[in-house]
């Protein structure tokens, strides 16, 4: 009997072959070592890894998504130790590494990041007014490459008035310090606060301050200026910063409002605003979607949820002040 030519004959000893050869590949595909996806976290704080509160935030949320450091994940941090003027050299070394995604830590750092890659992803960490700066086209919809966490710079200053109002009942002259090079804290676009302490019977003097040099003249001029509290605003060079903040607060005799609770901890009197470490993670889980292939076009902005308020009684009682009850019943916690 002819066989077919135009088929292969198949014997037995090549039924063993391919059986055996398909027992070995999913182990053999097993072996294979995963992607190595690289990150590039553009940090304010010169050493994010021993002391900042937010990048061991964002490390866990990627921890819990299934990113391992030194398994599937690598992280290219960059700092600008407080002066937002490096970005502009720091984003673009990271563009250079192709980095897979870049995490950013505030407004200086994200218009860095965004005016150096139309193509890498960006998600930022802690910004405010996103959409007034040109960062995202909606928070609905941010369009491009960027997306991430809010700030409610403008929405939370007028609330911090209150509280500091309601602290020192007396005081009626406050100083408001803010980035000379942050668009968002000029005194142009803040114009609810001011309206809102004059509503309160206060006057705010608004003072720049050009960088970490400028710190120490700038607590001196609200001094000469007879202020008889402080509002410190959200940006890098205080909070990099905060010890040397809260410690000059003292030396002038002067009660500090701040932020967010990292400033309490350093000394400051009171604070109230975003937790960070909630902001951090919710990023953390942003980036994880990017990696799984969402776009940051189709990621809304997120607006922070958690507020808390922290008061120092150490710092109170070295200012002379007795905390009202008020206070202290809506205060998140209390540091003794």
């Amino acid at each position: 009997m002819l066989r077919n030519p135009g088929r292969p004959t198949i014997t037995r000893r090549m039924v063993l072959t391919l059986g055996a050869g398909a027992l070995f590949a999913p182990a053999l595909v097993r072996a294979q070592p995963p992607k190595m996806y690289r990150i590039g976290y553009l940090a304010n704080n010169p050493d994010p890894r021993a002391s900042s509160y937010s990048f061991r935030a964002f490390v866990d949320a990627l921890r819990e998504s299934g990113w391992i450091e030194g398994k599937n994940l690598e992280i290219r941090i960059r700092s600008s130790g407080g002066r937002d003027e490096q970005f502009s050299l720091l984003a673009p070394e990271l563009v250079r590494e192709n980095v897979d995604v870049i995490l950013t830590t505030g407004a200086a750092s994200t218009r860095a990041a965004k005016a150096a890659t139309e193509s890498i992803p960006i998600v930022f960490g802690s910004t405010a007014n996103p959409v007034e700066l040109g960062l995202v086209a909606s928070l609905s919809r941010p369009g491009g490459n960027v997306t991430g966490v809010g700030l409610m710079v403008i929405e939370l200053t007028p609330k911090r008035l209150q509280l500091l109002r309601e602290m020192i009942p007396r005081v009626s002259r406050i100083a408001r310090l803010y980035s000379a090079s942050n668009k968002t804290m000029q005194p142009s676009v803040m114009r609810e606060p001011d309206a809102a302490a004059r509503r309160m019977g206060v006057t705010l003097h608004h003072i720049a301050v050009a960088g970490p040099d400028d710190i120490e003249s700038a607590f001196g001029r609200a001094a000469r200026e007879r202020v008889e509290a402080v509002i410190v605003e959200a940006d890098a060079v205080f909070i990099v910063n905060r010890e040397r903040v809260s410690a000059l607060g003292l030396k002038h005799r002067l009660p500090l409002m701040c932020p967010d609770g990292r400033y309490a901890e350093a000394g400051a009197l009171i604070s109230y605003g975003e937790n960070f470490t909630e902001l951090y993670r919710r990023a953390g889980f942003l980036v994880d979607k990017i990696l799984r292939g969402s776009k940051p076009a189709e990621l809304p902005v997120e607006l922070p949820t958690v507020f808390e308020l922290m008061v120092n009684m150490k710092t109170a009682s070295a200012l002379g002040l007795s905390v009202p009850d008020s206070i202290l019943l809506q205060a998140n916690r209390i540091i003794k």
